[in-house]
């Protein structure tokens, strides 16, 4: 067994006599047979050891194995303890969750001083892990289960079954503790292992090995399936100011665009219930727009436009006078009636009467509601209308800002002014307003 831990080990962390690796050790026959194999090859190590204190007094027994342990093998050795019980109250997820979070949250904090953290996972494991997920429901990822190595996680003992560990800690007297929870069905990979797999392997006795190899068989497969899906993705989707691009043209053309933009808006947060609404109406709805927790997409005319979703203050910025409009990104002039205006046709620029603009002035961003008088028309439009006729989506609305007097709208901030604040023949002086800041 040490030649062939060796050798999965030397796939995971090549040379591993240059590496400082981290063991997490429960105590059990899994964990206990890794810190031995870790001994024996003469690799340099530490131990980590969590207590729940969710087994009473074999909690305490356990870390005193463990703790035992470190000290004859003379590494160093961590330890945490935690009221689990208590931090379980009230927060929506099981004993099984809520401890694995502790566990590798804990195991992270200690990461930066190793190169590598070492889990015992075994080929049971990886073969319980892949039937849970089947009943839960998984795409082709959930069929490769436990991964050998998750950036600085890797796990050597996945090609071992349960029993070749167990025989091996006999054969070399290795002491450890059983878990008694091991044995109690109510938690649901305690089913698989003791109902589930048991009947399969009397279909098939050597289901672990089978499992093992297929599993295997998978991730070559996904790996590949990753690799051709990139280029896919690198043929549909650009950048383009923080903004993901989606080219609804060449994704229609593919036969498989809805598994394709599955994998694309995936990361973004979006589920397959969005991704088949999206597909029924990709030629249809400009304009339609969808919410994940983190991200907007909206349906352009050629693209699906995703974008951060930016969390905007509702407050109002009040300006009181020309200078403090000045730190809010924008440059002032002021000029008497005598030097005749050579207006600039920018969204950018602001030209206002100097006596109807009536300090302090507001700045704020948009709301549902908002009308005013654009420029070169007379009488008063919604806003929301006003972006449609320019072809505004709802991403680019999000940082608009407006620039308000009395209550009024004076200009759209990097769009169109108000036509109630323009220069006419009775102006006696004027602002130009210059917008440099950024539409956040």
């Amino acid at each position: 067994m040490e030649k062939i831990f060796r050798k999965e080990l030397e796939k995971l962390a090549p040379q591993p006599e240059r590496f400082n690796f981290l063991l997490a050790v429960s105590g059990g026959a899994d964990s206990s047979v890794l810190a031995y194999l870790f001994h024996t090859c003469q690799l340099k190590f530490s131990i980590a050891h969590c207590n729940f204190h969710l087994r009473e007094k074999d909690a305490d027994l356990d870390m005193a194995l463990v703790r035992q342990m470190a000290e004859n093998y003379n590494v160093p050795y961590f330890e945490k303890e935690f009221d689990t019980l208590a931090l379980l109250q009230n927060s929506g997820v099981s004993i099984e969750m809520m401890a694995r979070d502790l566990r590798y949250n804990w195991f992270k904090e200690l990461g930066p001083s190793f190169d590598y953290i070492v889990t015992a996972h075994n080929a049971n494991d990886n073969a319980e892990t892949l039937l849970l997920n089947l009943c839960r429901g998984t795409g082709l990822k959930g069929l490769t289960a436990i991964p050998p190595d998750n950036g600085k996680f890797i796990r050597p003992l996945l090609t071992f079954s349960a029993e070749e560990i167990r025989n091996f800690a006999a054969q070399n007297n290795i002491a450890y503790r059983n878990d008694k929870t091991n044995f109690e069905e109510h938690y649901q990979r305690n089913k698989i292992r003791l109902s589930v797999i048991p009947k399969l392997e009397e279909i098939n006795p050597s289901l672990i090995n089978t499992f093992t190899r297929d599993m295997q068989l998978l991730r070559n497969q996904y790996g590949f399936y990753c690799q051709q899906m990139q280029k896919l993705k690198s043929e549909i989707v650009k950048t383009e100011n923080e903004q993901l691009l989606i080219d609804k043209v060449k994704l229609a053309s593919f036969s498989f665009k809805e598994l394709i933009l599955n994998e694309i808006l995936r990361d973004y947060g979006f589920n397959s219930s969005v991704v088949k609404e999206l597909i029924s109406i990709l030629d249809d709805a400009v304009g339609k727009h969808f919410l994940s927790s983190t991200h907007m997409l909206v349906v352009d005319r050629n693209y699906l436009l995703v974008s951060a979703i930016q969390h905007v203050e509702s407050q109002d910025i009040i300006i009181n006078n020309i200078e403090e409009l000045a730190t809010q990104g924008f440059s002032i002039e002021f000029f008497g009636c005598e030097h005749s205006p050579a207006f600039e046709r920018n969204g950018n620029c602001l030209y206002a009467d100097a006596e109807k603009l009536k300090f302090p002035l507001h700045l704020r961003h948009w709301k549902e509601g908002d009308c005013f008088h654009p420029f070169g028309m007379k009488g008063s439009k919604k806003l929301s209308d006003f972006f449609v006729d320019q072809k505004i989506d709802v991403l680019q609305k999000q940082k608009i800002r407006l620039l308000l007097s009395d209550s009024k709208i004076v200009w759209v901030v990097g769009y169109r002014s108000d036509d109630r604040f323009k220069i006419d023949k009775n102006t006696k002086s004027y602002y130009k307003i210059k917008y440099y800041g950024s539409y956040k």
